[in-house]
């Protein structure tokens, strides 16, 4: 049975690849709208996993809108909480990211430049600088540090991107850098 299953999601992705191959266009052209969403690994100061009692993990999802051959804008939003406890009370944390982005797609540059042979038809080399806000919420018991309190910082941050699409409208994408909230943001990219 297993044997079967991994046949038939080979041919399926075989079908996906030779169907992006037909097409012959560029991965990333003016006109693109892409939702990517996805999760985050690392949050910034609190290491890869940390010690919490309980985590809701970094999710952030953002809307990409290509307005040059090269470059794309969008807004972001992200949402990350988690909670401790011990012996006497415990805290938690809610924190909600918003913002925009601004991309820089350069596969098929290098390909013309340096006459790389990077297939621009299914991957996707990018980077990208977010500005934006962190709503930041304290709750729980303890002490003055976190006593209930609420932040608004402003983040500001490059990262680099590579995305993979199987077929002209889905792919996978990575972003290594100042995300919403981590280090490593990996998910799912839909062309529109």
């Amino acid at each position: 049975m297993k044997k079967h299953l991994y046949l038939t999601i080979a041919a399926i992705l075989l079908a996906f690849n030779i169907q992006a191959q037909e097409n012959g266009q560029l991965v990333y052209q003016k006109g693109d709208n892409i939702l990517n969403a996805g999760f985050g690994i690392g949050y910034y100061n609190y290491g890869y996993f940390g010690s919490r009692s309980s985590s809701f993990p970094a999710l952030t999802a953002n809307y990409e809108i290509g307005f040059h051959k090269y470059f794309g804008v969008g807004p972001y939003v992200g949402y990350k909480s988690w909670n401790y406890k011990y012996a006497d009370g415990s805290y938690g944390f809610s924190l909600l990211s918003v913002g925009g982005r601004g991309s820089f797609h350069y596969s098929s540059l290098l390909n013309e430049a340096l006459d790389m042979d990077i297939d621009d038809k299914k991957l996707d080399l990018y980077v990208v600088l977010i500005a934006g806000l962190e709503f930041q919420n304290y709750t729980g018991d303890y002490g003055a540090y976190f006593d209930n309190d609420t932040n608004v910082v402003f983040r500001l941050g490059p990262s680099l991107g590579a995305r993979y699409y199987f077929n002209n409208n889905i792919g996978v994408f990575a972003e290594g850098g100042r995300g919403a909230f981590s280090w490593l943001t990996i998910g799912v990219s839909f062309k529109m």
